[in-house]
């Protein structure tokens, strides 16, 4: 055996045994391994694969031990696996597949798979591919974008990544992966929606269709294949083609600069309310009134007071919106019918955030209105507009709506949301859940219409009209330095919307609007990418178009740090309905 193959097989028992403390580490190890000291790319690949696949089925053993060993089951049997059991055993793929790659879940719920013996050869199987595929395309991008550090920074750029991975193994050893029970990764029991009801909260069930929308009739699919794909997975590509983009036009953060006078451009963390504030006077009575509360460390009595003030001296009645100042997709928001069930959102609410109390729009029909102008030019368009429609399931006369959720093959994916048994989200109680619904009666399941929560998308491009592209264009070009974004909004009719009239803006999104057009269902998985990055090289071009005017992209740093300030707040927010 020569000196490299040696130190090769060195590396490879070190990658194998790392990836049992921490599988991004052993995968920065394996990348380190491989552009530095030339270890050969299938021995990179199975060091990490082989680690993974172990690793996997040592800890579905740990639970199966953990039967006849009292101290094992203390130390990784949390009291929230039991009711794990039915839910693991009808979602065992899709669960394990998505535990993969979120953080905190994998070792929780793999115990569990051992404990309540699920069948070993079946977890095997979605071990063995789930880790194949998981290994062989983390790995080659770390490779490949290693290399082009290394190629750009120099060989010390490695040191961070070796510190990162020493960090990764030392936050491990010291905190054992079996001090994250299945109590701590599943939290409390999320609220349910029938003390929502008896509190004038969303009621489900007022509903007989989608008024003022196209019949969904005829639909030939209702769930997409990306829908079916975890974030993680299907926005890789994304993320690929972003720095792909950042090195053609040196800057990664250059879409930040997509419209300059809004935080981070619109991508993520920006105030909402301010946003909405930037739209000129004359075209204010297109948009939904509103008015914004900050929460204090008072009680939340005196906030509620002020609310009420503000929503009296501008004519806003309940029920209202609220929703946080800060959002993405729906987190946070909720229909609130009276002042006890704004005194339960406020008391929950963190302190020293801003909120939005907006005025309800009272129509179902609601759509996204995606604008681009290119700096210098007079005139934008509308590029695509998309209709959004609210999860529902319709009554056959003998279901009750939990059959029915569960029958459907969109609200079968997001069934958590509804059967409370997500803490973002407000579900419904057996009490509702076992009503059975008159045949043919639509059955609202959420009040926003977020994909996340289950909406439908569709796109609706051809109500651009140029009545329609004309209002639109008059209201961004009021908002000063505005080039890139999607108005949120509801209308009354179709008819209306393409005339340029009945709808009122909710929202209004900037460098972080997605093509939401693209999700229709009948969407192919390569059309959809291909409008996505469509949308993304716009977003590039509108921020090198005015980096030539003189703005400057925002730091790096400031601009994770403001993904960071939103994530976190997401998760401290009341659970939206």
């Amino acid at each position: 055996m020569n000196s490299f193959t040696l130190v090769w097989f060195k590396h490879c028992i070190a990658i194998f045994f790392l990836t049992f403390i921490h599988e991004d580490a052993a995968i920065l190890a394996a990348a380190f391994s491989r552009v530095e000291h030339q270890l050969p790319l299938l021995m990179a690949y199975l060091s990490v694969y082989l680690g993974i696949v172990v690793g996997d089925l040592l800890i579905y053993g740990l639970g199966h031990v953990a039967q006849r060993n009292a101290w094992l089951k203390s130390k990784i049997i949390g009291p929230k696996v039991e009711k794990l059991r039915m839910w693991l055993e009808s979602n065992m793929v899709h669960v394990l597949v998505i535990c993969r790659i979120t953080p905190g879940l994998l070792f929780p719920t793999f115990v569990a798979c051992g404990w309540f013996k699920l069948s070993f050869k079946r977890f095997a199987v979605v071990s063995i591919l789930s880790g194949a595929i998981y290994s062989s395309i983390v790995l080659t991008i770390v490779i490949f974008f290693g290399k082009l550090v290394l190629e750009h920074l120099g060989v010390w750029s490695w040191g961070v990544v070796l510190a990162v991975v020493v960090l990764l193994a030392m936050r491990n050893t010291l905190k054992p992966k079996w001090s994250k029970t299945s109590k701590q990764v599943l939290g409390d029991v999320p609220p349910s929606l029938l003390a929502a009801l008896s509190r004038g909260k969303f009621i489900p069930m007022l509903i007989s269709k989608h008024m003022g929308m196209p019949s969904l009739e005829g639909i030939k699919r209702v769930v997409s294949f990306a829908e079916q794909l975890p974030n993680g997975l299907f926005y890789i590509p994304i993320g690929l083609r972003w720095m792909l983009l950042s090195i053609r036009y040196r800057s990664l953060t250059l879409p930040t600069i997509s419209n300059p006078l809004i935080e981070t451009g619109g991508y993520w963390g920006e105030s909402k309310s301010d946003t909405m504030q930037q739209v000129g006077a004359e075209q204010q009575l297109w948009l939904a009134e509103f008015v914004t509360i900050e929460r204090t460390c008072e009680s939340p009595e005196n906030d509620v007071k002020k609310a009420l003030l503000l929503m009296e001296e501008n004519d806003i009645k309940f029920p209202v919106v609220v929703k946080p100042d800060v959002g993405w997709q729906g987190y946070g928001v909720r229909l609130v019918a009276d002042y006890d069930h704004l005194f339960d959102y406020v008391s929950a609410y963190p302190a020293g955030e801003r909120m939005l109390i907006q005025r309800l729009v009272a129509f179902d029909g609601e759509a996204g209105v995606f604008y681009v102008r290119e700096p210098g030019k007079e005139k934008g368009r509308i590029t695509a507009v998309a209709l959004r429609y609210f999860p529902y399931v319709v009554g056959d006369g003998e279901s009750t709506i939990r059959e029915l959720i569960k029958s459907n093959p969109r609200s079968k994916l997001r069934s958590k949301y509804y059967m409370g048994q997500c803490s973002e989200h407000l579900g419904f109680d057996d009490r509702h859940l076992n009503q059975v619904p008159d045949a043919g009666e639509l059955v609202r399941l959420s009040f926003i219409g977020s994909i996340r929560v289950g909406g439908l998308y569709r796109d609706a491009s051809h109500l651009i009209t140029d009545e329609l592209n004309s209002r639109f264009d008059e209201i961004a070009r009021s908002m000063p330095e505005f080039y890139f974004g999607r108005f949120d909004i509801r209308f009354e009719s179709t008819e209306q919307l393409k005339a340029g009239s009945g709808f009122s803006i909710i929202e209004i999104n900037g460098a972080g609007a997605e093509a939401i057009h693209a999700w229709d269902p009948e969407v192919s998985l390569i059309g959809l990418y291909r409008e996505l990055f469509r949308t993304q090289s716009l977003l590039f071009k509108v921020g090198a178009l005015n980096r030539s005017r003189g703005y400057k992209p925002i730091g790096v740093k400031r601009f994770l740090k403001a993904a960071m300030r939103q994530n976190k707040l997401i998760k401290r927010y009341p659970a939206a309905c």
